[in-house]
C-alpha cells in the first residue's frame, strides 16, 4: 500500500516535469527577453514578422518580434521570440548562425510555403544571408528549417556574361543595370573591354547591315557601366594608351583591330566618322608617332 503511494506520488511528479519541459519558454522564464522588448519599443534592435497570419498565432498573440540578443553578429546572434498583442509573451530563443546586419535585414511571411524568412544583407553588397523557420503552433515553438546565401547582383553579372557569349549585348547591359553595388564585384574598365570584344564578335559575324547595332549596344553599355561611351576612341597618343587602366585588360593591337573594322564598317554603310576610328588605331599601332 505505501509502495503504491509512493509510485503515485513518483509518477505525478515524473509527469510535473514532462509538462513543464514541453510548455514554450514564455515570460515566467524570459521575462528579461520581454522586458528589453518593451525597452526598444523605437524598433530597433528586432525584426517584426511582416505578412504573419495572426491567425496561426495563439489566443492573444497579433504577431511575433524576432529579438537580438547580444552584440557580436558577425557570425549570426541569438533571437528571442516575443508575441505580442493582447498578451505579451517569449516562446523562446532561436539562432541566426549567420552574418547579421541589423541595418540590412527584414522577417517575413512566406504564404507559398508557410515559412518565416529572416534575411540580412551585407554592407555594401547584395550577399543576402537567408535562414528559413517554421512556426509550430500546437507546440507554440519557432523552428529552424533551412540557410542559404543568394546574391542579386551577383547572379545578374554571371547571367550578362552568359548573354555576352551570346552576342546578346544590349540584354547584356540591362543585366548590368539592374546590378546594386556594381562597383563591388566587378572593375568597369575590365567589364568594358569585355563588352567591346564581345559586340566586335558579334559585329563580325553579322550582315553589314545589322553589324553596326552591335557597335551601337556595346555604346549604350559602356554609358551604364562607366559614364563614358568613347573611351575607345579618346587616346591621345599611345603612351595616352599604355598609362591607362584600361591597357591592363586589352591590347593595344587588338584595341587597334578592333577599331580597324569597325572604320570599315562605318565607311561600308556611308558614314564619315571612320576617319577618327582608323586615327585612333594608328596611334595605338605607334604609326602617328612615327
Amino acid at each position: 500500500m505505501i509502495l503504491s503511494f509512493r509510485q503515485s506520488v513518483s509518477e505525478i511528479l515524473v509527469l510535473i516535469v514532462a509538462l513543464s519541459l514541453s510548455l514554450p519558454a514564455c515570460s515566467d522564464d524570459f521575462s528579461t527577453c520581454i522586458n528589453e522588448w518593451k525597452a526598444r519599443s523605437d524598433g530597433r534592435g528586432y525584426f517584426r514578422v511582416l505578412g504573419m497570419p495572426s491567425e496561426m498565432l495563439p489566443d492573444g498573440i497579433d504577431n511575433l518580434d524576432l529579438l537580438i540578443l547580444g552584440d557580436s553578429l558577425v557570425e549570426g546572434s541569438d533571437l528571442a521570440v516575443i508575441g505580442f498583442g493582447r498578451d505579451t509573451l517569449c516562446f523562446g530563443i532561436v539562432e541566426f548562425d549567420m552574418f547579421l546586419n541589423p541595418a540590412k535585414a527584414y522577417a517575413s511571411f512566406r504564404s507559398e510555403d508557410s515559412l518565416i524568412i529572416l534575411s540580412s544583407e551585407y554592407p555594401s553588397r547584395a550577399t543576402r544571408c537567408n535562414m528559413s523557420f517554421v512556426w509550430m503552433n500546437e507546440k507554440l515553438l519557432l523552428v529552424p528549417v533551412d540557410s542559404w546565401v543568394s546574391d542579386r547582383s551577383a547572379d545578374l553579372l554571371a547571367s550578362a556574361d552568359t548573354l555576352l557569349e551570346l552576342g546578346e549585348i544590349r540584354e547584356a547591359a540591362d543585366s548590368i543595370s539592374a546590378m546594386i553595388y556594381g562597383w563591388a564585384y566587378y572593375d568597369t574598365n575590365e567589364l568594358s573591354c569585355r563588352f567591346l570584344r564581345a559586340a566586335h564578335r558579334a559585329s563580325m559575324d553579322a550582315p553589314d547591315e545589322e553589324a553596326l547595332n552591335y557597335y551601337d549596344e556595346a555604346v549604350y553599355a559602356f554609358d551604364i557601366i562607366q559614364y563614358n561611351d568613347t573611351w575607345f576612341i579618346s587616346f591621345t597618343s599611345l603612351d595616352d594608351f599604355l598609362g591607362s587602366e584600361y591597357a591592363e585588360y586589352i591590347e593595344a593591337e587588338e584595341l587597334a583591330d578592333i577599331l580597324h573594322d569597325y572604320a570599315k564598317l562605318f565607311r561600308n554603310n556611308g558614314f564619315v566618322v571612320e576617319a577618327t576610328f582608323d586615327d585612333i588605331a594608328d596611334i595605338l599601332e605607334g604609326k602617328a608617332e612615327e
